[in-house]
């Protein structure tokens, strides 16, 4: 797992998040990628049977991968469960897992969305919601997507990545939360 110690901005990030606010990073994924394990580390620290309580929303099935990976790899020695809800899966399986119990999902908007609508997992449990590269998501097509998931939201932290803190963009990506939103640039 990547030593946070010390990076200052995701130690800056967890106490935000700690504090029950949400938080906008302004980072390029390379920036804060790595981080990734310790972030969900921090919300979901051992196994529970039942419902997820994180879920890490990417703009492609080649970053869920990758997420996966990485994070399943870190998070292994823990015994916590990660399943991929990705748009090249079967969809059936991808459900028939979920079923089973998972403590973090890492998945895509529209599959995510999909299995959600069809209670293939109830979020009632839910501690983060993470979405990466909000602004590629975005443009993608996929703001639909994600706000009939964050309406559903319980009271959770919500960590959302973007490139770029334009003011007009920044707004529109803070009207899909309910906490309150603190900036968290990268350097």
């Amino acid at each position: 797992m990547a030593d946070i110690s010390d990076n200052e901005n995701i130690l800056e990030v967890l106490k935000l998040l700690g504090s029950g606010k949400s938080v906008l990073g302004i980072a390029q994924l390379e920036e804060y990628e790595s981080f990734i394990p310790q972030i969900l580390l921090d919300f979901v620290p051992h196994p529970e049977e039942g419902s997820p309580r994180a879920i890490v929303v990417c703009k492609d099935d080649e970053t869920a991968k990758r997420i996966h990976e990485l994070a399943s790899k870190d998070l292994k020695k823990y015994d916590i469960t990660l399943d991929l809800i990705i748009e090249k899966g079967n969809k059936l399986k991808q459900r028939n897992d979920l079923f089973d119990g998972t403590e973090i999902i890492i998945g895509t908007p529209k599959r995510l969305c999909e299995l959600y609508f069809q209670n293939g997992f109830n979020i009632g449990k839910l501690k983060l919601f993470l979405i990466m590269e909000i602004d590629d998501q975005m443009r993608a097509g996929f703001r639909g997507f994600i706000s009939r998931i964050a309406e559903s939201l319980p009271k959770c932290r919500q960590l959302i990545f973007t490139r770029n803190a334009e003011e007009e963009r920044t707004v529109s990506y803070m009207n899909l939360f309910v906490n309150p939103i603190c900036n968290a640039h990268f350097k």
